[in-house]
């Protein structure tokens, strides 16, 4: 039993030596990170802010190395692993066809990027280079490929419209030059009796790699109504007929049909409408029929039709 307890105590002194060495050996370690150190890092670089006239094609450096100091906290935050950080375009230096970036304005740039504890001590003092390519700038319309099929008895008040109707490109010329034009894709609304506004994708050409597009897709919309018919005889003049002459139409009236809306139709009278037909080509015409045409019409009527777009005529002289 004695010998039993005494390897109880020596089991406990030789936990608390250890506890007390991990203790000391953690303390010396903390200790240490307060240090100061100066250690070799790798920056790999990104470049942000290219000008929005110019696409980078290639640079003369992709990663940078730096020697850092930092106490032994920051190094251990810090990291192993590459960082990255970003050298801003816009103060893109140019002198003739080369564009650059000198040392001073990228360290400047990769300091502010950096923890206030971490300082630079030293790093590659080589200017970046910069291949760039010209884009440009060109407004397109936009096609609408959108069929919009309405149910009976509904019309619309006028073409679909797209918003916007025109988007702008900026790419390299031998690119957006292949464009004129850009569709939407095709869709197809049916049987619509009431007001449509739907978002629909443009279809952009997926080869141009280079080129950028203001939207990719737009509003289609559509003002539509129930409409109501109401028919008006309208009586023929013949214009340009010379002194002397008598042209008799037969008929002397023709139907027209109307559709729009009911508060519009109930205002119409005929005499909103006219119908003409030109003396002048009688003397090409050997069948003794006037082509007619509407010349007045209300443009709060949605739909006008002339039944009938011909009428005989005979001739008098006084």
């Amino acid at each position: 039993m004695i010998d039993s307890i005494k390897k109880g105590i020596n089991k406990r002194k030789a936990k608390l030596f250890l506890v007390f060495l991990l203790g000391s050996s953690l303390a010396w370690f903390v200790g240490k990170l307060g240090d100061q150190y100066t250690n070799s890092a790798t920056f790999d670089l990104y470049y942000g802010g290219t000008p929005d006239s110019l696409l980078l094609n290639s640079v003369s450096k992709k990663n940078i190395k730096v020697r850092l100091r930092a106490s032994g906290f920051q190094f251990l935050m810090f990291g192993f692993k590459n960082k990255t950080v970003e050298v801003d375009l816009s103060e893109l230096e140019q002198k003739g066809s080369k564009y650059f970036v000198s040392p001073s304005r990228y360290r400047n740039q990769i300091e502010n990027q950096l923890s206030k504890f971490i300082s630079i001590v030293d790093m590659d003092r080589d200017t970046l280079f910069f291949n760039f390519q010209r884009l440009y700038t060109k407004k397109l319309p936009v096609l609408s490929k959108v069929t919009l099929d309405l149910d009976q008895h509904f019309l619309m008040d006028k073409e679909p419209q797209l918003r916007p109707d025109s988007i702008t490109v900026i790419g390299p010329e031998k690119e957006i030059d292949t464009l004129n034009s850009v569709f939407t894709r095709s869709l197809v609304l049916q049987k619509l009796n009431s007001d449509v506004s739907r978002d629909v994708k443009l279809n952009l050409p997926k080869e141009l790699k280079n080129t950028k597009f203001s939207h990719t897709q737009v509003k289609v919309s559509a003002k539509v109504f129930k409409f109501s018919e109401r028919v008006f005889e309208v009586p023929v003049e013949v214009a340009n007929v010379p002194k002397g002459v008598v042209v008799r139409t037969f008929p002397e009236t023709v139907s027209i049909l109307c559709r729009g809306r009911l508060s519009h139709i109930k205002e119409l009278n005929k005499t909103d409408f006219a119908v003409t037909a030109d003396y002048v080509n009688i003397k090409e015409n050997s069948d003794n029929v006037l082509e007619l045409q509407l010349t007045q019409r209300p443009d709060s009527i949605t739909v006008v039709q002339l039944r009938t777009n011909k009428v005989e005529f005979i001739l008098k002289r006084q």
